[in-house]
């Protein structure tokens, strides 16, 4: 059985909101207008997003996103598996899917602005670190990271 499926903006919405970012002050849209390694081009608002949820015992435990961008890259973001279920390959699990949607859509390669704390799922999905770890609007340490198709 397939845990990881397609799932809605608003069924991503609310843990992004109450766990992931809960004391962001701007928006949170489907999409972002960010462009890796730094920038923003509101061509990326315009794309379609595609929503992850992954399910255990009929709870979504983790979600995704990704949506393409700008220059044939694909955006992975919103990366969150909740707190009882971190260190079973979830977020690794999640990105794989976010990667394999950015291919088929035919990206050139995946992107994503990761927390440092979360760094290890995407090293085990294959990313690579693109810049140094900075502060962000979500975060006290976040990093571009890039995966190579």
């Amino acid at each position: 059985m397939n845990r990881i499926s397609k799932i809605t903006f608003d069924e991503i919405l609310p843990i992004w909101q109450i766990l992931l970012w809960p004391n962001r002050t701007s928006k949170i849209e489907p999409n972002s207008a960010m462009c890796l390694l730094g920038g923003y081009d509101m061509y990326n608002m315009n794309t379609e997003p595609t929503f992850f949820g992954y399910w255990l015992h009929g709870d979504i435990v983790g979600v995704n996103s990704g949506h393409m961008c700008k220059d044939n890259h694909y955006r992975s973001r919103g990366l969150y598996v909740k707190e009882n279920f971190r260190g079973l390959y979830i977020g690794r699990d999640l990105l794989l899917a976010t990667i394999e949607q950015g291919r088929s859509e035919g990206a050139s390669l995946c992107w994503s602005y990761p927390r440092q704390t979360s760094w290890n799922a995407y090293k085990s999905a294959g990313f690579t670190l693109a810049s140094d770890w900075e502060a962000s609007e979500t975060s006290d340490s976040n990093a571009y990271c890039r995966y190579d198709y």
